[in-house]
């Protein structure tokens, strides 16, 4: 093949590596050396094939020198801690602002810190500066800032930490008191009949203590200023709900309402249950009303018992009759109702009378002593805007009604071994800037999102060069449940590394945008409520390119709520995505309806060295001309077809000619479902296809898949047959590091 005239050119790179992984076996290895020198800088092969040459060139080099095959810190950002410090200064929560900032005399807020620094700055900073935060409640009523005039420098950083990582608590709650039993019979008489004599009542507006209102929220509104929440021992309680978990189906919609014209919406509900509802003053819906991946919270205007009938604020049915959800048809509307007394059922519950301000919460148990707390703060806990070299080491974020920290335009700032905990809203937004990194944090009991990452020129494929690495994020996506990922990542050229993601309604990471990297992740259980969405997915512009997924391992994607056929998938490449990489990933118990890997019209993807491990379905899809999102290459077209992308992305040049394959090449698939299933035109037609295996019941060489342990033993027989290449199994997910926030952390779910 290699010596063929005029075979393909990826045909020949395919070749040229088996040649040369047949010289290794053999262990000549300087026969083996020379051919993936050799393969590395023939511009001709696929980018894929000369990145894995190279990487297998330096594994023989380091074999050679004595060294393990595959250096474990190569795909490893290098974080030290800053030492020593030129000046430092303390802040406790029994300070005083006139003191003078030593750790015997600290000062009692971080502002105070913060100033000092900059009279520091002013005089020049003599190296590298330290503002420690002293174990204890620091309390927070407003945002800590930090602009320009608070920048360090290369050589001398200014460094925000806790003195004992983990202990210091920047704190926007309350903690409430003065429980008692609910002994009122009007309130009484409301809840049901299993919860009365174990609900307790506590007085917020006696307390002092302002609260949110419940207000519309969801896909396509904007997130709400401020949220109220109660915790219970840490755990955020539920607004009382029925029914207690899951969703009930809607019947018939009678009016499809409007959301431009604000005019109410209704639809016929099943269950009686409804009519216990009549006398609540501020019921509300939540579900899936129109698309099974577009989640909305809505007001219940007016029940009527007789006909049945349920009235809401005004939304977008989309039409009369059978309560479709209209894509793709996927069944009636699901849904639950919530902040209603009369479902205050169970340990766990609560509901805030907001006419009176009053409290009533079924507790887990006695609340005199247990930490029963809710929110305060309404602004972002932390802002920093044109900050440079700037760190944030240790320190706890805990309980708010909106945002955890922002990052605007900032440049080689660093969030490290930090956790973020108990917001509303999100949790860590960099957006513009470039070089700033979240690293080592843990991120968890959100309302939205957990990070949000933007950075980079897509017009000039310019970098950002952010990155989150070695971050553990679950619990996310609480209140709002779709479009609120763990990293919603954007731009061009960021990267997500070594990331343990689990337990969301949706996606752990939605991208947009060029040449962003994620690798070495580990998913599990995503995507448990919302369908037609992927674990990661990009959506709907053909111009994104370049994004590579290498080395991820996805496990149990897909959950008893997500329902309707529109389906999950570990990757899923929407509407017109097209030119990404996928190498070297895991795909375990992946695939609800959609595949491992679902293509919804793009083209000219590269699926190498995959496994698919005991997924229903392998990879479904193809490339689809007459998807309208093709037509975002007009619109795009004066830097789309620029010399700069062209060079960057030379299929761009035949991207609307025929066939638009996807390459699927050397992949396992075992005890799967088919590879490819067979809808609409073969899968030939949309699919170059080689080496792969699909496997049933032989062992292609694995370690312990019952305990998916996906490493291949030694002399594997996979590996000869297709030259499939080990998978770094345990080398992805979480590392020890001084900038973990906790470890060891157990990522065997």
């Amino acid at each position: 093949m290699l010596a063929t005239a005029g075979a393909p050119a990826q045909l020949r790179g395919y070749a040229h590596l088996r040649i040369a992984q047949t010289f290794a076996a053999e262990t000549d290895m300087p026969a083996a050396k020379a051919q993936y020198a050799r393969i590395q800088v023939e511009s001709s092969y696929p980018k894929v094939f000369r990145d894995e040459a190279r990487e297998l060139l330096n594994e023989l080099e380091r074999a050679s020198g004595g060294l393990p095959a595959r250096d474990r810190a190569a795909s490893r950002t290098k974080l030290a801690p800053v030492a020593p410090y030129a000046a430092e200064f303390y802040v406790a929560p029994g300070g005083r602002d006139t003191n003078p900032g030593t750790r015997e005399e600290p000062f009692a807020t971080i502002e105070k810190a913060r100033d000092r620094v900059r009279a520091l700055k002013a005089k020049g900073l003599p190296g590298p500066v330290a503002v420690r935060l002293l174990p204890g409640q620091h309390p927070r009523n407003a945002t800590f800032e930090l602009a320009a005039a608070d920048s360090g420098s290369a050589e001398a950083p200014i460094v925000y930490r806790a003195d004992v990582a983990g202990t210091a608590v920047l704190y926007g709650g309350a903690r409430l008191s003065g429980f008692e039993l609910v002994a009122d019979p009007a309130v009484l008489s409301r809840l049901p009949a299993e919860a009365r004599g174990r609900v307790f009542q506590c007085d917020l507006r006696g307390q002092g203590i302002d609260f949110a209102p419940v207000q519309e929220r969801g896909y396509g509104k904007a997130a709400p200023k401020a949220t109220s929440e109660l915790f219970f021992n840490g755990a955020p309680m539920r607004l009382a709900r029925w029914p207690n978990r899951g969703f009930v189906n809607g019947d018939r919609i009678l009016e499809p309402g409007s959301a431009k014209m604000r005019t109410p919406s209704a639809f016929t509900y099943l269950d009686g249950r409804h009519a216990r509802w009549t006398n609540a003053a501020d019921a509300w819906l939540y579900g899936y009303f129109m698309h099974g991946w577009a989640d909305r919270a809505l007001k219940v205007i007016r029940i009527d018992p007789e006909a049945r009938k349920v009235e809401c604020g005004p939304y977008d049915f989309g039409g009369k009759g059978m309560a479709p959800i209209q894509w793709f048809n996927q069944g009636r509307i699901r849904y639950f109702a919530f902040n209603l007394l009369e479902e205050l059922d169970e340990p766990g519950e609560w509901y805030l009378d907001r006419s009176r301000g009053m409290l009533y919460l079924y507790p887990p148990s006695d609340p005199a002593h247990a930490a029963v707390e809710t929110g305060l703060l309404e602004v972002p806990m932390l802002a920093m805007t044109g900050v440079s070299h700037v760190r944030l080491e240790g320190l706890v974020f805990d309980l708010s009604q909106a945002n955890g920290m922002t990052i605007f335009d900032c440049s080689h700032c660093l969030v490290a071994g930090c956790i973020v905990r108990r917001f509303a809203s999100d949790g860590i937004t960099i957006r513009g800037g470039s070089d700033n990194g979240i690293f080592g944090c843990d991120l968890c009991s959100l309302g939205r999102r957990a990070t949000e990452v933007d950075g980079g020129d897509r017009r000039t494929l310019s970098p950002g060069r952010h990155f989150i690495e070695n971050c553990r994020m679950f619990g996310f996506g609480r209140l709002d449940h779709t479009y609120v990922p763990a990293v919603q990542l954007e731009g061009c050229g960021n990267r997500v590394a070594h990331n343990l993601f689990y337990e969301c309604p949706s996606s752990v990471v939605r991208i947009e945008g060029n040449d962003h990297v994620l690798e070495y992740n580990r998913v599990h259980r995503a995507v448990l409520e919302s369908e037609d969405q992927g674990a990661m997915e990009l959506f709907g512009n053909p111009t994104y390119r370049g994004v590579v997924f290498r080395f991820n391992h996805f496990s149990d994607i897909g959950g008893e709520y997500a329902g309707g056929p529109a389906g999950r998938a570990a990757i899923r490449l929407d509407d017109t995505i097209s030119g990404m990489l996928v190498y070297g990933n895991i795909f375990h118990r992946a695939a609800q309806s959609f595949g491992g890997i679902q293509i919804n019209s793009g083209r000219d993807h590269w699926i190498v060295n995959n496994l698919f491990a005991e997924c229903s379905k392998g990879i479904t899809g193809g490339y689809n001309p007459r998807n309208k999102h093709w037509e975002r290459l007009g619109v795009d077209r004066a830097f789309i077809l620029s010399d700069l992308y062209l060079e960057r992305y030379p299929e761009l040049r035949h991207v609307r000619e025929l066939p638009g394959l996807s390459s699927v090449w050397r992949n396992v698939f075992w005890k799967c479902g088919p590879a490819f299933p067979g809808t609409g035109p073969s899968s030939a037609d949309k699919f170059d296809w080689l080496a792969n295996a699909e496997l049933a019941d032989e062992d292609p060489g694995f370690v312990d898949p019952a305990r998916g342990d996906f490493r291949l033993r030694p002399g594997a027989s996979i590996s000869a047959r297709i030259g499939f290449r080990p998978i770094p199994a345990d080398e992805i997910g979480l590392y020890a590091h001084p900038y973990r926030a906790s470890w060891p952390v157990d990522m065997a779910y």
